[in-house]
C-alpha cells in the first residue's frame, strides 16, 4: 500500500527548454503545465507537480520553471526536496540558467541526485562527449560529482527505463527526512475548492500531520484544524515529512494564507527577523559581497527582503564563507540548519546561500570576539554545549524541552546548570535572576501594602517583564518555590515568610474593627460605614482581608460585613425558622432576627450561595448545605 512506501521528493532543475516538462509526462504520463500561458509559450511559468510510483519508492516530481524570469519559482520548488534531477539538453549543453539552477541546489544543501542528458535524439556522437565534460565540470566539487549520469530522449522513450531505474536506486540511499518532532511544510500553493474551502499544498519538512489536527499558520500566528489531507489526489488520514500534501483548513480565509507562509506545530516554530547564518557567496558570483548589502533571501516559498551584516570581515569574496547576520526586512519562519539561497537585490541572480546557525539571534557588534566565539559554539560545538548556549541566550523564556535532546537535557539538569519548570526548561542562571527580581517587586509590594498577603501574580508577571503566558508563568513560580521562600496562593505571591508579622500598633487597631463589626451583631455594618472606624494608614479592604483570612469577618453581598459569630447566630435562626416547615419567606427571617429587609436579603443571598438555602421564587427551602455545620 502506498502508505507504507517510501516517500521522497524529486524537483527538475535545468536550463528553460531543456526538457524538464516532456521529460516528467514521459515519465509519469502527467503534463505539469497547468497554465494556460505555459502551454501556448513552451515554457514553465509555475511550479508543476506529478506521482510516480517505483516498487517501493513513491516519487513527488516538482516540475521547476527554467526561465531566468521565473528563478524564484524554481527556489520556492526546491526548497523542500529530496533528491534533484538537473537537465542538461544534449543539443545546447550546459547554459546560463543551468549553472544558476545547480548553485540553488548547492545552497540548498540537496542530499543527492542524479544527471540526465535530455534530446539525446538530437545530440551527435561528436557533440555529446563535450556534452559529458561539461556536465562533470559543473558538478566537480558538488553533490553530484559521482552521480548517475543518464541519457534520454523524451520524443523516443529512450533511457526511460534506466531514469526510472536509477531514481529508485537513488532514492533508496536517502536517509528519510524526521517524522518525530513537530510538523512543518511550507505552503506553495493556495486556492478555494467548492465544498471544501481553503486549500494549501506545499511539501512536507519535518513531523506529520493528520485530519483533525490544529496547526498554526506563520507568520501570522493563527489557529487552523485540518479538515482534509490528500497526496496527488489520494485522500491520506496521515501525511508527513518528504511528502508532497494537499491539506484542507478550516479557521481561516483564503485572503489570509499566503505562499510563503508555513504550516506548523502549534507554539512549535515561530518567526525571525534576526538570523545568524553561515553565508557562502558561489564561485560563480560576478562580484564581492559586501557588508549591509541589500538582497533577497529565500527559504521554502517565500521570499524577503533584506542586509547582510557580515560579522567577521569587511567583503566576502566568491567562492568563500563567513558568518553573518540577516537582518530581514519581513519575518520568514526557519530552524536552526535550514538551508536558503540568497539573490542579489538588483539585478536579481542567484549568488550563493548557507545555513540557519541560530533563528532568533540578537543583534551583534561585527568583529566582536565574544559573538563570534557564540555563534562558532552554536554552529559545530557539541549538544550539550549548543544547549548550554541556547538556554543562555533565551534568558527567562526558556526552551521548550520537546524539542530537545532529552540525554543533552537530562545531562544539563543533573549538572545544575538548567532547571525544568512545566514544558520548558531554563538556564538556572536565568531562573536566578528572575528569582531577584520577584524577590524584590515581593518585598516592595509587602512594604506598600503590609496587610495584604503577596501581590496580585498577574501584576508580578508583568513587572518582570515575563515574556511568556500565565502557564509558563505558573510553572516559572511552583519551580522557584522549591528552592526560595516564595509562597503562591491562589491569585497572589508572597517572599519571606509564609504568613505577614504584623506590629503590635497595627494588630490594636485590626482588633479594633473587629470589634466595631462583632458589636453591631446580626444587624451588620456596611463598608462605608466602617471607613470611620478603621484609623490606620493601610486601605480598610486590605484590613478586613486579614480578619477575612484569620476567620473573623464575612463580607455578605452588597458590601455589608458580619463577624462570623452573628453569622453563626443569624444561621441557628433560620434552622429554628424551618421547623416543621418545608419554606420560610424573607418576612419569616426577618421577624426571627428582628432585622429589617436591609439586613435580611443580603444574609439571605449568602445562604444562597452557601447552598445553605434555595431560592424559589419570594420563598427559601432547604439547601444542599443546610445540614452542615
Amino acid at each position: 500500500m502506498s502508505h507504507l512506501r517510501r516517500h521522497v521528493i524529486l524537483g527538475t532543475a535545468g536550463h528553460v527548454d531543456h526538457g524538464k516538462t516532456e521529460l516528467v509526462r514521459a515519465l509519469t504520463g502527467v503534463d505539469t503545465d497547468r497554465l494556460r500561458e505555459e502551454k501556448e509559450r513552451g515554457i514553465s511559468i509555475e511550479l508543476g507537480f506529478a506521482p510516480l510510483e517505483l516498487d517501493d519508492v513513491f516519487v513527488g516530481i516538482v516540475d521547476v520553471p527554467g526561465h531566468e524570469r521565473f528563478v524564484r519559482h524554481m527556489v520556492a520548488g526546491a526548497g523542500g526536496i529530496d533528491l534533484a534531477m538537473l537537465l542538461v539538453a544534449a543539443d545546447e549543453g550546459v547554459m546560463p540558467q543551468t549553472v544558476e539552477h545547480m548553485e540553488v541546489l548547492r545552497s540548498l544543501r540537496i542530499p543527492a541526485g542524479l544527471v540526465v542528458v535530455s534530446k539525446c535524439d538530437l545530440g551527435s556522437p561528436d557533440t555529446m562527449p563535450l556534452v559529458h565534460e561539461e556536465i562533470a565540470e559543473l558538478v566537480s566539487g558538488t553533490f553530484l560529482e559521482g552521480a548517475p549520469v543518464v541519457e534520454t530522449s523524451a520524443r523516443t522513450g529512450a533511457g526511460i527505463d534506466a531514469l526510472r531505474a536509477a531514481i529508485v536506486e537513488t532514492a533508496r540511499r536517502l536517509a528519510p527526512r524526521p517524522q518525530d518532532g513537530p510538523f512543518r511544510l511550507a505552503i506553495d500553493r493556495v486556492f478555494v475548492r467548492p465544498g471544501i474551502g481553503v486549500v494549501v499544498t506545499g511539501s512536507g519538512y519535518s513531523g506529520r500531520v493528520r485530519p483533525g489536527d490544529t496547526l498554526e499558520l506563520l507568520p501570522a500566528a493563527v489557529r487552523v484544524r485540518v479538515r482534509e489531507l490528500q497526496s496527488f489526489g489520494r485522500r491520506r488520514e496521515q501525511g508527513g515529512a518528504g511528502e508532497r500534501l494537499a491539506i484542507a483548513l478550516q479557521g481561516v480565509k483564503a485572503d489570509g494564507v499566503f505562499r510563503g507562509d508555513v504550516l506548523a506545530s502549534p507554539g512549535a516554530f515561530r518567526p525571525s527577523e534576526v538570523v545568524d547564518v553561515r553565508l557562502a557567496l558561489a564561485a560563480t558570483a560576478d562580484r564581492d559581497l559586501k557588508n549591509r548589502d541589500r538582497v533577497r533571501i529565500h527559504h521554502g516559498a517565500r521570499e524577503v527582503f533584506g542586509r547582510v551584516v557580515l560579522l567577521e570581515r569587511e567583503t566576502l569574496v566568491p567562492g568563500a564563507d563567513t558568518l553573518a547576520q540577516l537582518r530581514l526586512e519581513s519575518p520568514l519562519v526557519v530552524a536552526r540548519g535550514d538551508a536558503f539561497v540568497v539573490r542579489r537585490y538588483s539585478p536579481p541572480r542567484v549568488v550563493g546561500g548557507g545555513t540557519v546557525i541560530d533563528p532568533h539571534a540578537r543583534r551583534h557588534r561585527r568583529f566582536d570576539p565574544t559573538a563570534l566565539e557564540r555563534i562558532r559554539v552554536r554552529e559545530s560545538g557539541d549538544p550539550v554545549e549548543q544547549t548550554r548556549e541556547a538556554l543562555r541566550e533565551a534568558g527567562a523564556r526558556g526552551l521548550r524541552t520537546g524539542d530537545l535532546d532529552a540525554v543533552v537535557v537530562e545531562a544539563l539538569v543533573a549538572s545544575g546548570e538548567a532547571q525544568p519548570a512545566g514544558e520548558r526548561i531554563y538556564a538556572r542562571e536565568a531562573l536566578e535572576v528572575l528569582a531577584g527580581r520577584i524577590g524584590e517587586l515581593c518585598r516592595a509590594h509587602a512594604e506598600a501594602h503590609p496587610l495584604q498577603w503577596g501581590i496580585d501574580r498577574e501584576e508580578l508577571r508583568r513587572r518582570t517583564g515575563f515574556g511568556l503566558g500565565a502557564q509558563a508563568w505558573s510553572d516559572v513560580l511552583d519551580a522557584l518555590a522549591g528552592r526560595h521562600p516564595l509562597h503562591v496562593r491562589g491569585n497572589r505571591v508572597r517572599w519571606g515568610r509564609a504568613q505577614a508579622q504584623l506590629d503590635a500598633a497595627t494588630e490594636a487597631r485590626l482588633d479594633a474593627l473587629e470589634e466595631a463589626v462583632r458589636s453591631r451583631g446580626v444587624a451588620f455594618p456596611s463598608r462605608a460605614e466602617l471607613e470611620g472606624e478603621w484609623p490606620g494608614p493601610e486601605s480598610l479592604a486590605d484590613a478586613l482581608g486579614v480578619l477575612r483570612e484569620r476567620g473573623r469577618v464575612v463580607e455578605l453581598p452588597g458590601g455589608g460585613v458580619i463577624h462570623r459569630e452573628a453569622l453563626s447566630r443569624a444561621r441557628a435562626a433560620l434552622a429554628k425558622c424551618f421547623a416543621g416547615r418545608d419554606e420560610v419567606g424573607v418576612a419569616d427571617v426577618r421577624e426571627a432576627l428582628g432585622l429589617t429587609r436591609r439586613h435580611v436579603i443580603p444574609l439571605l443571598e449568602y445562604f444562597d450561595d452557601a447552598r445553605v438555602t434555595v431560592r424559589r421564587g419570594n420563598v427559601r427551602a432547604r439547601g444542599p448545605a443546610f445540614e452542615a455545620p
